[in-house]
């Protein structure tokens, strides 16, 4: 099973995207599944307030943990490369890195939850979302490994 496949299985079960990749990559980072649902709860649906998609910043989170160091201006202009090149990518894949946009509708009311719902936006956007930004993370780690 692939890493996009266990974020999938996890938002799929009911995980926020952004718990959904940051659980995938748990391992890798030295997280338990229980420390990465926790770290990665608040980013879902773009911070609940239709930012930054809750896949990409769950991406980002596990940027920072596998690529920067204790006190490392090295580190930290790894994760800077890094977290442009993903949103790069992400835009390219996805469309969109903010939640409103991916959705096309505001899922903080609702009706946005009611056009979401009654969609299937959830399988039909967020789940591929979720999944490209799994993929995206893979490549930007094994390249940097």
């Amino acid at each position: 099973m692939t890493r996009a496949d266990t974020a999938a299985a996890s938002f799929s079960r009911g995980d926020s995207c952004s718990q959904a990749v940051a659980v995938a990559f748990a391992p890798l980072v030295g997280l338990d599944e229980r420390e990465a649902l926790r770290l990665a709860s608040g980013f879902g649906g773009g911070m609940r307030i239709g930012g930054p998609c809750g896949a990409a910043t769950g991406a980002v989170l596990i940027i920072g943990l596998a690529l920067d160091g204790e006190d490392d201006t090295a580190g930290r202009t790894r994760v800077m490369a890094a977290v442009e090149s993903f949103h790069a990518r992400f835009l390219e894949r996805v469309g969109a890195i903010d939640c409103l946009t991916i959705l096309g509708c505001d899922h903080r009311t609702p009706e946005g939850r009611s056009f979401r719902d009654e969609r299937g936006l959830r399988e039909s956007i967020c789940l591929p979302a979720v999944r490209a930004a799994a993929e995206i993370l893979d490549e930007i780690l094994s390249v940097d490994s």
